[in-house]
């Protein structure tokens, strides 16, 4: 236990490591405040889930459209003259002419805006969702990618399944719960594209840095040959190897609590944890975003960071064996970098007629860059039921085998 604690020593009094999370928290803080300026329209939907429940009903729209032609009839009051819609009215005014109205009423003009707009996107989901057609969708990848023959069958095959799933999702009305909405906020992008690729960057580059100066500390101090003399010298590796891990692990749970707390400070998400991730106001672009299960935003928050967790840890178990071998800190680093870039651009590669494309897909890049499209089948390329699960499980098996194989090869070999 001493010696894995000065293990993990090494890395927790390093100034760079220490200066580094300092600065990228304080990245991340900024970058979150610096996209605020709307968080307080995103409590419209607090409000509304409040007063109408979570579940967008029938009836439940009836009476939001009652509470907005009471507001219409108040807008009357305020300024003299009957509208059908706050747009109306917007879309009158000069300039000139907001000085004519109190904070308090512009307020007010504000929020009816945005009732607006939450009913008019809440009444139109039916509409909108009956001109979605996945299977047309999935021929559609086909031919913007360009694929043939073998990988073609395999991702309209899968994009079948899809296609039962959505249905399925329509018919359970999933969909129809309220969320912030889509294309206004980006929401769902901001936290899971901007934020967490914050974070996984960062903790990546942290977690290489630690990983390898601690296991290349002695090699780089040029006091190898003092530690591992002995039998017992050897196995120090092990011991190193459980420090990088808890360290790799203190680093990204400070990261996320750091990130992620404040982010939830600043945007209110208290009423739409059990919201479906599937919802119709979570759809960004072309295509909504849709689960292949029924997940909540709250379950799927956790699945995206407990796969984030994992793919850390793993990266930090393939630094430690490349370290082992390469003896060397700064070229342990560098080729990490390069290992990832090319994970990541390994399906460019493939022939766009073979499963190659596909199955070169499941890497941990991969994984980790397409964060906000985990267990979507509306993912493009990735759109496999399996593809979270399977490429976890492979990488894992992968690292233990290097991990063992660098260790073996270590015990057997002469200290430089």
């Amino acid at each position: 236990m001493r010696i894995f604690l000065l293990e993990c020593k090494k890395a927790l009094t390093s100034p760079i490591l220490i200066a580094l999370l300092i600065i990228f928290s304080a990245f991340n803080i900024f970058v979150i405040f610096s996209s605020s300026d709307h968080k307080d329209e995103l409590t419209m939907v607090n409000e509304i889930i409040d007063q109408y429940g979570r579940e967008i009903t029938t009836d439940s729209l009836v009476q939001f459209e009652k509470d907005i032609q009471n507001d219409l009839s108040t807008l009357t009051l305020i300024i003299g003259q009957q509208y059908d819609s706050i747009y109306d009215f917007l879309g009158e005014i000069h300039y000139e002419e907001r000085e004519l109205y109190s904070d308090e009423e512009w307020e007010f003009f504000n929020r009816l805006q945005l009732k607006e707009m939450y009913y008019s996107m809440a009444d139109s989901i039916d509409e909108r969702y009956a001109n979605i057609h996945v299977k047309e969708a999935g021929e559609g990848d086909v031919q913007k990618y360009g694929i043939s023959d073998e990988a073609a069958e395999t991702l309209l095959k899968e994009n079948e399944k899809f296609a039962e799933r959505f249905e399925e999702m329509v018919a359970n009305e999933e969909h129809k719960e309220w969320f912030f909405a889509g294309k206004p906020y980006f929401m769902h992008s901001f936290l899971f594209k901007t934020v967490f690729l914050h974070i996984i960057i960062e903790s990546l580059l942290l977690i290489v840095l630690s990983t390898a100066f601690i296991t290349t500390y002695e090699f780089e101090n040029r006091t190898q040959l003092v530690t591992y003399a002995t039998p017992r010298g050897r196995q120090l590796m092990k011991d190193k190897l459980v420090a990088s891990l808890a360290i790799s692990a203190v680093i990204s749970v400070l990261l996320f609590a750091i990130t992620l707390g404040t982010y939830f400070t600043v945007f209110d998400y208290s009423h739409v944890w059990k919201t479906s991730i599937s919802s119709a106001f979570n759809w960004e672009n072309n295509f909504p975003y849709v689960a292949w299960w029924d997940l909540s935003v709250g379950e799927f928050l956790i699945g995206v960071t407990i796969l984030v967790f994992i793919a850390q840890m793993l990266f930090a178990g393939v630094t430690f064996a490349l370290s082992v071998v390469m003896k060397n800190s700064y070229i342990t680093f560098f080729l990490v970098a390069i290992l990832f870039v090319l994970g990541w651009l390994l399906p460019s590669f493939m022939p766009k007629s073979s499963n190659l494309l596909f199955v070169s897909s499941y890497t941990l890049p991969t994984l980790l860059l397409a964060i906000s499209n985990s267990f979507m089948g509306s993912s493009g390329l990735i759109l496999f039921q399996n593809f979270e699960w399977v490429t976890i499980s492979c990488w894992t098996i992968i690292t233990i085998v290097l991990c063992i194989g660098s260790y073996k090869r270590f015990t057997k070999i002469d200290i430089q």
